[in-house]
């Protein structure tokens, strides 16, 4: 057994690795809130600035993140409905551009939504709610996790996660296998790790639950997975299965989840080919690991 100093040192330079691998984790960057709430639509965006790159970067990045949560309330508009309001609003290229087109369309959405629940086209209220989690925020890595959660009919409500990372010395969107050495085989540990949570997870619903739920299949990894990295040097994956008992599959952009919700099944009359919706069989599960685990295959 090794002794407890030698455990220290080697913790140490675990930690020393892990700070080299994210040198942007010491400086702080300008996180703040743009939110607009219009009736039965409530979103909440983040948007940054300070970053190493500059206002340029700042930009870009403002922009990823806005385009992907307005697109998330275009999925509960009509085809004919958001070619009516992108016919008036033009795609934005500054920030203050960017939030007015934000809280513009917030509003555009709540008053589709009141306009079918007014003429009886749904037997119940849509809604549409947007919220994110900063994960980090320093002046060259930032990671946030957008959180949506809507009602279009159905028996549930939706909820989709969608992981963000950016590098921002050049404002990239950052994907799963670029926190690691090129040749680092990366993949077949985060799948034992996982699998032990899995299997984890899997016996203590038998023990506390009752219930016998089969054993969890592996997961594959790919690279290309939604993940978060948080200011403790841990990864985050966030993977979905089919709630049928399908084996959990990696999800290279959102990850759905769905809720247990009274409301009976919408029938609003509308083209539903022109509506987007999220698929109501999919489980999300988030595994949480220490990149201290990979100190040894982090790109330095």
């Amino acid at each position: 057994m090794l002794p407890a100093k030698r455990i220290t040192a080697l913790l140490s330079m675990v930690a020393i690795f892990v700070f080299m691998a994210f040198p942007a984790f010491a400086a702080e960057l300008s996180v703040k809130e743009n939110r607009t709430r219009s009736g039965i639509v409530n979103v909440a965006v983040p948007y940054i600035s300070g970053s190493t790159g500059g206002k340029q970067i700042d930009n870009m990045v403002n922009r990823a993140v806005l385009s992907y949560v307005n697109s998330q309330m275009k999925q509960v508009l009509s085809r004919q409905e958001t070619e009516a309001f992108e016919s008036t609003h033009p795609e934005p290229r500054e920030l203050n551009d960017m939030l007015h087109y934000n809280a513009d369309l917030v509003k555009y959405t709540d008053k589709k939504i009141v306009d079918k629940n007014t003429e009886g086209r749904v037997t119940a209220s849509w809604y549409v709610q947007n919220e994110y989690e900063v994960k980090t925020a320093k002046d060259t890595f930032y990671s946030v996790i957008l959180k949506t959660k809507t009602y279009t009919g159905g028996s549930a409500n939706v909820i989709v996660w969608k992981a963000m990372n950016f590098d921002l010395k050049d404002g990239h969107l950052m994907e799963l296998k670029e926190l690691f050495d090129a040749e680092a085989d990366y993949a077949a540990r985060l799948q034992t790790l996982i699998g032990y949570q899995q299997k984890g997870r899997a016996r203590l619903i038998r023990h506390i639950k009752g219930k016998n739920v089969p054993e969890p299949a592996p997961v594959s990894i790919t690279g290309q997975e939604n993940f978060y990295v948080d200011n403790h040097y841990n990864l985050g994956i966030i993977l979905y299965s089919e709630t049928s008992g399908a084996k959990p599959a990696p999800v290279g952009g959102d990850s759905a989840k769905t809720e247990e919700s009274p409301e009976t099944n919408v029938t609003d009359g509308s083209n539903q080919s022109d509506v987007n919706r999220q698929s109501e069989t999919r489980q999300m599960e988030v595994f949480d690991i220490s990149l201290n685990d990979f100190a040894d295959l982090i790109r330095l």
